[in-house]
């Protein structure tokens, strides 16, 4: 298992985020007056602080949405929703994932003359230039390396959040160090025969091991040794129990790097989505501190953050009272949802993308109906 060369990400977020009706008349026409569009009619909306005026809904959105937007003289109740992309947004079926695209901007349209402020964002094992690749929606939030970068699209400007890059340093926790220790680890007897491999050399990519504060280990399923009741049928993601040689060898790095005084988080051992390799994360951060600290910053209850997922590095997520929406096959992933009072669990059948949107639209109709009553 080579050492990735690891370094800070510098590219900024994608453009922020517009109705998606303006996009349509860009394509098709000259300069777009965000002004003239509207949301089934108009409704009384203002942004403080700002000047108080009679405007169309979305007008509301182009302003900083850390003011305090209003609709017809009520405050908006404010919902985050952080997706994972790869088996989750991103469907196989082209057309299933237009239809999610199109969708959420919609939704936060109709969301919006509901009292319901969406915003919305990507969460990822990814590094960030690879999320931009998939030409996504323009969003409010990306957090890329499973957690590790914080990016924030305020309508202005797209920042890195930089109290995040300091609780990281803090931790002690290094990337390359782990990679070390493991390359070391595997030459112990008890792990004779097992192939590790780092998620970049796994998926052919460079960048996917270039987070300082994030190390991903991939062991070929062939290559690991079953113990006494385990079966090979037992590493499919639906039936999927981990191999006791691998967690303890997730164990076994753990109480080293713990010797070196670094703290960090460690994933459960999960299926790598659509490849034969088990893996497990081990960082400074993971994909639920840092929703954690999206809601803690933008001030919005759990039960206000809706997240989607379908791997086992999803799992994190699945806390703090959040709602959830689990798309695909992973056992251990639907188990961690079922146990939160508001998830949604899709059957494994339906395609990822329009699993999302579905529950998505269920978890923001079942919050509008609480902002109308409250």
């Amino acid at each position: 298992m080579r050492i990735p060369s690891t370094h800070q990400p510098l590219s900024p977020l994608p453009a922020p985020a517009r109705p998606a009706r303006a996009d349509a008349a860009e394509l098709s026409a000259g300069p777009v007056d965000l002004s003239t569009f509207s949301v089934s009619g108009t409704v009384s909306a203002t942004c403080t602080p700002a000047m108080h005026v009679q405007t169309h809904a979305t007008n509301c959105a182009t302003q900083s949405w850390q003011t305090a937007c209003t609709v017809s003289g009520q405050p908006l109740t404010t919902v985050l929703f952080l997706s994972d992309l790869d088996g989750t947004w991103l469907s196989p079926d082209p057309l299933h994932r237009q239809a999610l695209d199109s969708g959420v901007v919609q939704l936060q349209e109709e969301a919006r003359q509901q009292g319901v402020d969406l915003r919305f964002g990507y969460i990822s094992a990814r590094p960030l230039e690879r999320i931009q690749a998939e030409n996504l929606p323009a969003a409010n939030y990306a957090v890329a390396n499973n957690g590790a970068y914080i990016w924030t699209n305020d309508g202005v400007q797209q920042t890195l959040d930089s109290s995040w890059e300091q609780r990281k340093l803090q931790s002690g926790f290094r990337a390359e160090r782990a990679f070390e220790l493991a390359n070391q680890l595997l030459k112990d007897p008890r792990y004779a025969g097992l192939r590790a491999q780092t998620v970049g050399e796994v998926v052919g990519s460079d960048g996917a091991d270039a987070c300082p504060d994030m190390a991903g280990f991939c062991f070929a399923n062939e290559s690991v040794r079953l113990g006494r009741g385990e079966r090979a049928a037992h590493l499919d993601p639906e039936h999927f129990r981990a191999p006791r040689q691998v967690q303890q060898f997730a164990g076994e790095l753990s109480r080293l790097l713990q010797k070196e005084g670094a703290e960090f988080s460690i994933s459960p051992v999960y299926p790598f989505h659509g490849k034969p390799y088990v893996m497990f994360d081990l960082a400074s951060v993971n994909k639920g501190d840092a929703i954690r600290r999206l809601s803690e910053r933008e001030q919005v209850s759990p039960d206000h953050v809706i997240v989607a997922g379908d791997g086992g590095n999803d799992i994190a997520m699945m806390g703090d009272g959040r709602r959830a929406i689990v798309v695909g096959g992973n056992s251990a992933l639907r188990k961690a949802a079922a146990e939160l009072p508001h998830a949604i669990l899709e059957d494994p059948s339906v395609d990822c993308s329009l699993g999302v949107l579905a529950g998505l639209k269920q978890h923001v109709a079942e919050i509008a109906r609480e902002h109308r009553a409250g």
